[in-house]
Protein backbone atom coordinates (compact mmCIF):
# COMPACT_ATOMS: atom_id res chain seq x y z
CA UNK A 1 0.00 0.00 0.00
CA UNK A 2 1.30 3.75 -1.10
CA UNK A 3 2.35 5.50 2.10
CA UNK A 4 1.09 9.20 0.31
CA UNK A 5 -2.28 8.73 -1.52
CA UNK A 6 -4.00 12.15 -2.78
CA UNK A 7 -7.32 11.19 -3.94
CA UNK A 8 -9.45 13.52 -6.35
CA UNK A 9 -7.96 16.67 -4.20
CA UNK A 10 -9.22 20.36 -5.46
CA UNK A 11 -8.86 23.56 -3.67
CA UNK A 12 -10.53 26.78 -4.26
CA UNK A 13 -9.98 30.03 -2.81
CA UNK A 14 -13.15 32.52 -2.28
CA UNK A 15 -13.02 35.56 -4.34
CA UNK A 16 -15.62 38.14 -4.97
CA UNK A 17 -16.77 37.04 -8.08
CA UNK A 18 -16.61 33.25 -8.11
CA UNK A 19 -14.44 30.44 -6.23
CA UNK A 20 -10.95 30.58 -7.42
CA UNK A 21 -9.91 27.17 -8.36
CA UNK A 22 -6.29 26.47 -7.75
CA UNK A 23 -6.38 22.45 -7.96
CA UNK A 24 -8.65 20.09 -9.44
CA UNK A 25 -8.87 16.62 -9.24
CA UNK A 26 -5.75 15.89 -8.44
CA UNK A 27 -4.73 11.96 -7.48
CA UNK A 28 -1.39 10.57 -6.82
CA UNK A 29 0.00 7.69 -4.97
CA UNK A 30 3.69 7.55 -3.50
CA UNK A 31 5.37 4.61 -1.74
CA UNK A 32 8.88 5.26 0.49
CA UNK A 33 11.73 5.71 -1.64
CA UNK A 34 9.82 7.07 -4.39
CA UNK A 35 10.64 10.26 -5.68
CA UNK A 36 8.38 12.66 -7.51
CA UNK A 37 8.70 16.04 -9.06
CA UNK A 38 6.34 18.90 -9.18
CA UNK A 39 6.68 21.03 -12.23
CA UNK A 40 4.51 23.84 -13.63
CA UNK A 41 4.36 27.16 -14.41
CA UNK A 42 4.12 29.80 -11.88
CA UNK A 43 0.44 29.86 -10.83
CA UNK A 44 -0.50 26.57 -11.34
CA UNK A 45 -0.82 25.04 -7.91
CA UNK A 46 2.37 23.31 -7.06
CA UNK A 47 2.61 25.24 -4.10
CA UNK A 48 -1.10 24.55 -3.07
CA UNK A 49 -0.61 20.99 -3.70
CA UNK A 50 2.28 20.36 -1.48
CA UNK A 51 0.81 22.75 1.36
CA UNK A 52 -2.19 20.41 1.19
CA UNK A 53 -0.22 17.37 1.11
CA UNK A 54 2.29 18.87 4.12
CA UNK A 55 -0.96 19.31 5.97
CA UNK A 56 -0.44 23.23 6.30
CA UNK A 57 -4.00 24.10 4.20
CA UNK A 58 -6.70 21.82 3.98
CA UNK A 59 -8.09 21.04 0.70
CA UNK A 60 -11.65 22.02 -0.20
CA UNK A 61 -12.43 18.23 -1.37
CA UNK A 62 -10.50 14.93 -2.26
CA UNK A 63 -8.67 13.48 0.39
CA UNK A 64 -5.18 12.67 1.51
CA UNK A 65 -3.65 9.53 3.35
CA UNK A 66 -0.37 9.32 4.84
CA UNK A 67 0.43 6.43 6.16
CA UNK A 68 -2.69 5.18 6.59
CA UNK A 69 -4.30 8.42 8.15
CA UNK A 70 -6.45 10.92 7.48
CA UNK A 71 -4.31 13.85 9.01
CA UNK A 72 -7.10 16.42 7.95
CA UNK A 73 -9.32 14.27 10.62
CA UNK A 74 -6.76 14.72 13.68
CA UNK A 75 -7.51 17.66 15.98
CA UNK A 76 -4.71 20.55 16.38
CA UNK A 77 -2.42 18.99 19.01
CA UNK A 78 -2.34 15.49 17.16
CA UNK A 79 -2.19 16.86 13.75
CA UNK A 80 0.98 18.98 14.84
CA UNK A 81 2.58 15.46 16.66
CA UNK A 82 1.52 14.10 13.30
CA UNK A 83 3.64 16.35 11.00
CA UNK A 84 6.31 15.89 13.64
CA UNK A 85 6.42 11.81 12.57
CA UNK A 86 5.43 11.81 9.01
CA UNK A 87 6.17 14.95 7.32
CA UNK A 88 9.58 17.07 6.58
CA UNK A 89 9.53 20.59 4.94
CA UNK A 90 12.13 21.99 3.43
CA UNK A 91 11.25 25.74 2.67
CA UNK A 92 12.83 27.78 -0.34
CA UNK A 93 13.64 30.51 2.45
CA UNK A 94 15.25 29.34 5.30
CA UNK A 95 12.96 30.19 8.22
CA UNK A 96 15.54 30.30 10.96
CA UNK A 97 15.05 31.90 14.03
CA UNK A 98 17.66 34.54 14.55
CA UNK A 99 17.64 34.24 18.43
CA UNK A 100 18.49 30.93 18.42
CA UNK A 101 21.44 29.35 17.68
CA UNK A 102 22.05 26.64 15.01
CA UNK A 103 21.45 23.40 17.51
CA UNK A 104 18.14 25.00 18.89
CA UNK A 105 16.77 26.06 15.35
CA UNK A 106 17.43 22.23 14.62
CA UNK A 107 15.89 21.25 17.25
CA UNK A 108 12.37 23.88 16.71
CA UNK A 109 10.68 20.56 15.77
CA UNK A 110 10.61 18.71 18.55
CA UNK A 111 8.96 21.10 20.57
CA UNK A 112 5.63 19.81 18.89
CA UNK A 113 6.00 17.59 21.44
CA UNK A 114 7.42 18.70 24.47
CA UNK A 115 10.93 19.44 25.46
CA UNK A 116 13.51 17.76 23.58
CA UNK A 117 14.83 14.20 24.72
CA UNK A 118 18.49 13.50 25.09
CA UNK A 119 17.97 10.96 21.73
CA UNK A 120 17.02 14.19 19.76
CA UNK A 121 19.50 16.20 21.00
CA UNK A 122 21.73 14.02 20.12
CA UNK A 123 19.81 12.85 16.54
CA UNK A 124 20.25 16.72 16.00
CA UNK A 125 23.96 16.96 16.79
CA UNK A 126 24.54 14.31 14.33
CA UNK A 127 22.51 16.04 11.78
CA UNK A 128 24.72 19.14 12.20
CA UNK A 129 27.76 16.93 11.84
CA UNK A 130 26.68 15.18 8.78
CA UNK A 131 26.06 18.72 6.77
CA UNK A 132 29.42 19.76 8.26
CA UNK A 133 28.04 22.44 10.58
CA UNK A 134 29.74 20.27 14.22
CA UNK A 135 31.90 23.37 15.20
CA UNK A 136 28.81 25.86 14.65
CA UNK A 137 26.20 24.45 16.53
CA UNK A 138 26.72 27.28 19.26
CA UNK A 139 26.64 30.13 16.63
CA UNK A 140 23.61 32.39 15.64
CA UNK A 141 22.10 32.23 11.94
CA UNK A 142 23.41 35.77 11.55
CA UNK A 143 26.74 34.05 12.45
CA UNK A 144 26.82 31.74 9.07
CA UNK A 145 26.98 32.26 5.42
CA UNK A 146 24.03 31.35 3.60
CA UNK A 147 24.90 28.01 2.33
CA UNK A 148 25.49 26.99 6.18
CA UNK A 149 21.90 28.49 6.79
CA UNK A 150 20.71 26.30 4.20
CA UNK A 151 22.54 23.38 5.83
CA UNK A 152 20.76 23.85 9.06
CA UNK A 153 17.45 24.22 7.64
CA UNK A 154 18.31 20.52 5.64
CA UNK A 155 19.03 19.25 8.96
CA UNK A 156 16.35 21.00 11.00
CA UNK A 157 13.77 19.01 8.00
CA UNK A 158 15.41 15.64 8.66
Amino acid sequence: MPDLIVDHLAKEYPTRAEPLRVLSDVSLELSRGENLAILGPSGSGKSTLLYAIGTLDPPTSGSISIAGRDPYTLGEPELAAFRHQHIGFVFQDHHLLPQLTVLENVLVPTLATGKPSREQFDRATELLRDVGLAERIGHLPGELSGGDRERVARAASC
